[in-house]
């Protein structure tokens, strides 16, 4: 008799951040008619190489091109001002070196880009990317039609941020609570007062099934994804982003 052998599943790949969460930023670029390896080949040039570990460098790992995408990770240091006591027993500043990584993605079929990573490096990433390729990079921020496509999947919403009320002097309005998504006064502060929503905190039905806390903010085109369990599914990270990147896109 033959034996038959089950196959195992494989374990979705996990992202797993050393803080709360994942912050991830998206940009849409113009300027420049580069492909993948175009732009790959560029910014492997720019190369992570701090003069001392004094010095505050930036540059590029890993980077590679596979079809329209360009992937590579951004190393980046960062001074960090401390006040210690000199001579004398005065404060005085003392700066170090703080080294952050993010991983980066370059979409050149849909012209986006993802940072996976703190603000401050998405912004050198930003102007790395400016100077060595010639793109012009601006947040993938969302108008109004697109942020309520987003806003339509989420679910077990927490809080809502509306900007541009018109009300008196009143030009933002925030609610929280619990499963606010179809409160009455949301609704009437984006029909009667004009209010956008900018920003909102809930959950979404990844596809992992799991139950990730997630904000969205429209202005600046970014997320942050807190960490339930061990991490992130990957997949569910491309999801988020997928819907991000489609509402942004259609609805421009």
């Amino acid at each position: 008799m033959s034996k038959t052998t089950k196959k195992k599943k494989k374990k979705p790949e996990l992202l797993r951040p050393t803080g709360v969460g994942l912050s991830v930023k998206l940009y849409k670029y113009e300027g420049t008619k580069s492909n993948a390896a175009q732009i790959a080949t560029a910014l492997k040039k720019v190369k992570y190489a701090p003069k001392s570990k004094k010095h505050a460098g930036a540059g590029f790992s890993k980077v590679s091109a596979t079809g329209k995408t360009v992937q590579g990770e951004i190393i980046a240091g960062f001074k960090v001002p401390i006040l210690t006591y000199g001579t004398g027993g005065r404060l005085e500043p003392v700066h170090y070196i703080s080294v952050s990584k993010a991983q980066v993605f370059v979409k050149t079929g849909k012209r986006t880009v993802e940072v996976r990573g703190s603000e401050r490096i998405a912004r050198k990433f930003r102007m790395l990317m400016e100077e060595h390729t010639g793109a012009k990079l601006t947040p993938l921020n969302l108008n109004s039609e697109g942020m309520k496509s987003i806003y339509g999947e989420a679910t077990d919403i927490a809080s809502v941020m509306l900007s541009g009320v018109e009300r008196g002097n009143l030009t933002q309005a925030e609610f929280r609570g619990v499963s606010i998504k179809n409160e009455a006064e949301i609704g009437l502060y984006t029909r009667k007062y004009r209010g956008e929503i900018s920003r909102f905190r809930g959950t979404f039905p990844y596809p992992s099934g799991a139950q990730h806390t997630t904000t969205v903010n429209a202005d600046l085109g970014s997320l942050m994804i807190y960490r339930s369990g061990e991490g992130i599914a990957e997949k569910d990270l491309k999801w988020i982003v997928g819907l991000m990147e489609d509402a942004a896109l259609n609805h421009g």
